[in-house]
């Protein structure tokens, strides 16, 4: 059930989310997700320690993070204990912002003016609330409702 902007999750490894003022991450989901050349607790807790909130999942993890800036250098200073299979195809990436970019057409007609979404070279979406608007907004959580279908990782 989605709850809010910052427990958005997407069902493609390595895809992140800017969701007001939080970045999110979904690592693994990919096949070797845990273990083949990585440590999905090491690295978990390599991130916390870098200051970044993490929930572990059986599929992988999530990230949550201040800003992507914060994001990116806790996982570069974690890099050596990434879950293989954190990498995206070009495929992969296509479909994070197709998704992503279906998101925000639903919650703009359901009255949230997100603006476009952004993606990174490693293929990580970010989507970004309106300035004035957070995940506790009623307006936000009825388009939430109204948009789930769309949601990313929203698997049917």
């Amino acid at each position: 059930m989605l709850r809010g902007m910052a427990n958005i999750k997407i069902a493609l490894k390595g895809a992140a989310f800017l969701a007001a003022s939080a970045v999110l991450v979904s690592c693994g989901g990919g096949p070797g997700a845990q273990g083949d050349s990585g440590d999905q607790a090491k690295y978990a807790a390599c991130l916390r320690d870098q200051g970044l909130t993490v929930t572990e999942r059986s599929d992988g993890l999530d990230i949550k993070a201040d800003s992507p800036e914060k994001s990116n250098a806790a996982k570069s200073a974690c890099k050596q204990y990434a879950p293989a299979g954190e990498e995206m195809s070009p495929e992969d990436k296509k479909q994070a912002m197709d998704t992503a970019l279906k998101y925000v057409a639903c919650m703009r007609r359901a009255g949230v003016d997100m603006p476009d979404p952004k993606q990174d070279p490693d293929g990580g979406v970010a989507v970004k609330l309106p300035d004035g608007m957070t995940e506790d907004t009623p307006v936000v959580q009825q388009a939430q409702q109204a948009c789930k279908e769309q949601a990313p990782g929203n698997s049917k």
